[in-house]
């Protein structure tokens, strides 16, 4: 509807602006337009019935929103216990091919149910997400190369070209990924040419029922 499109450009220049420390970042977002459009699109006809696109004011769940790409949503695979991972840091120990964002034996479900206490852990028949570049906020990003696995395809190997900005850096992928409702990916690494800790991060929107944005952890 073309309120729903006046709404989604609206918000995505206000995500744009909250996101960013620089213009090209901003930039990054903004080019991605007409990709995540679709996924909206998608997301709105495959997450519920009669879903009203209200962009990042959504709250309710018969409302579908947008938000960045949070650490919870990607880097809690499987979880049924313990206490859920809510930021991107990870500390690599040796070089070489290793799982960022999930593994082959277990990828990141969209639809896990999750962790009862947490319920932003609960992905399933409320995520769509989509996203087309990685940022790493730390002095020395580790991973040199790339590949993304996204339910039954398995993509190329990719090198990442890093992109200094002011206090981050950034790497386009080499297309946009859409993992739409209940389905899995995983993300693999080559660790090069050295350890220690990481802070790469998936660049993108969540779209989401209202609850789900709206929870707390």
């Amino acid at each position: 509807m073309p309120e729903e499109v006046a709404i989604f450009d609206r918000d995505l220049e206000r995500l744009a602006y909250m996101a960013s420390l620089s213009a090209d970042l901003r930039n990054l977002l903004l080019s991605d337009r007409d990709a995540f459009l679709v996924a909206a699109e998608v997301a709105k006809a495959t997450l519920g019935t009669n879903l009203v696109f209200t962009g990042i004011s959504a709250s309710s769940p018969a409302q579908l929103g947008m938000q960045l790409i949070r650490a919870i949503t990607v880097r809690n695979p499987g979880i049924t216990s313990g206490t859920p991972v809510q930021n991107w840091i990870q500390t690599y120990s040796s070089t070489g091919w290793t799982n960022i964002f999930g593994s082959p034996a277990s990828p990141v479900s969209l639809a896990q149910t999750g962790l009862g206490g947490s319920s932003a852990t609960n992905l399933q028949n409320k995520v769509v997400l989509a996203f087309g570049a990685l940022i790493d906020p730390t002095p020395s990003p580790k991973i040199a190369e790339y590949r993304f696995h996204v339910g039954a395809t398995d993509y190329q190997v990719h090198s990442i070209s890093w992109q200094p900005l002011t206090n981050l850096f950034y790497a386009k992928l080499e297309g946009m990924f859409l993992v739409t409702k209940n389905q899995s990916f995983y993300m693999r690494g080559n660790i090069q040419p050295s350890t220690g800790q990481d802070n790469t991060q998936l660049f993108g929107l969540t779209f989401a029922t209202g609850d789900y944005l709206t929870y707390e952890t």
